[in-house]
């Protein structure tokens, strides 16, 4: 006969492993990313549970068509706006979706510039700074092993002269 004690911890013990595995399941991200591409449909549905739910065409045919959901009424109503016009979305996918949503929920989103960009339009000063100081750190790594650090100047040289132009910059 089972003890009182094991009747009550083993259902407390069982909901817990439910509870832990549902939030792995449904509340965390697996994977971050982007997507771009015109913004074919975003509708809100549900009654009790409303999300927008939307989709992206990224070229031509199905198998480049995306299926997302929106949690935040502030981004669903800003890409309603924008329906029928290129974006890029910022998104969180997750292992499993909640039943009435897909398992890519967006985060954020901006229109896509369809001109050609430029550094200083694209990257804030703050990521530039931090740029050259994490490339510095390595090129300063590099520079107790004289025969690396040539190897990877010229490898560099080679494949990407916009980066090689910073080694200069590494000692101002």
């Amino acid at each position: 006969m089972k003890s009182w004690k094991f009747k009550i911890f083993a259902p407390l013990i069982f909901i817990l492993i439910l509870g832990v595995a549902q939030y792995i399941l449904w509340n965390y991200p697996v994977s971050t990313g982007k997507r771009v591409g015109n913004l074919t449909k975003i509708s809100k549905k549900g009654k009790i549970i409303p999300t927008w739910e939307g989709t992206i065409d990224e070229g031509s045919g199905d198998k480049l068509t995306s299926y997302f959901s929106v949690r935040s009424d502030v981004v669903g109503n800003e890409l309603f706006n924008y329906e029928g016009k290129q974006v890029i979305v910022y998104y969180e996918q997750y292992l499993m979706g909640w039943p009435w949503e897909t398992n890519y929920n967006v985060v954020g989103w901006k229109p896509k510039d369809t001109s050609a960009p430029t550094q200083s339009s694209e990257v804030s000063p703050a990521l530039k700074i931090l740029s050259k100081t994490l490339f510095c750190s390595l090129l300063g790594s590099l520079i107790l092993d004289e025969e690396l650090y040539t190897k990877v100047k010229e490898h560099i040289k080679e494949k990407n002269f916009y980066l090689y132009k910073q080694f200069d910059q590494c000692n101002n």
